[in-house]
């Protein structure tokens, strides 16, 4: 009896009664066998796929990098100053009048300070890692 022949018979429930250990153990093994070798040659195929895939948006990635560090490099220097905050004053003015129901002229803001997340600062060096990595 052929392999194919074994697994036909072995497809029929009807007729796995009628089949001896040998030919089971053996149509079991060959099933396991052949549905692992698909499953092994499609991981191996979708690998090449992600690195070619990869490749190829490494290779789009490079031209627009290279292009912004030209342009970065031919500009001039600036000497360092303080950002311009009165966007951000007019904004956080607005919605603090927006959600006290007042007007923004009533109020004042004196002091802007960033307030650091509570992350721990290797959860932030991850999260800043992945997100620099995707670029």
């Amino acid at each position: 009896m052929t392999t194919i022949e074994l697994l036909a018979d072995f497809a029929n429930p009807d007729t796995i009664h009628a089949l001896s250990l040998t030919d089971k153990l053996f149509a079991g093994l060959f099933a396991t066998v052949l549905g692992m070798g698909i499953t092994f040659a499609a991981l191996i195929i979708l690998q090449f796929v992600i690195a070619f895939m990869e490749k190829l948006m490494t290779n789009r990635k490079k031209p627009a990098s290279s292009s912004v560090e030209t342009a970065a490099s031919t500009a001039a220097p600036t000497s360092p100053s303080k950002p311009d905050n009165t966007e951000l004053i007019a904004v956080i003015s607005t919605v603090l009048a927006t959600q006290l129901n007042t007007s923004p002229s009533n109020i004042v803001i004196k002091n802007i300070t960033r307030i650091d997340p509570p992350q721990p600062a290797w959860n932030r060096a991850g999260i800043l890692e992945q997100m620099n990595s995707r670029l």
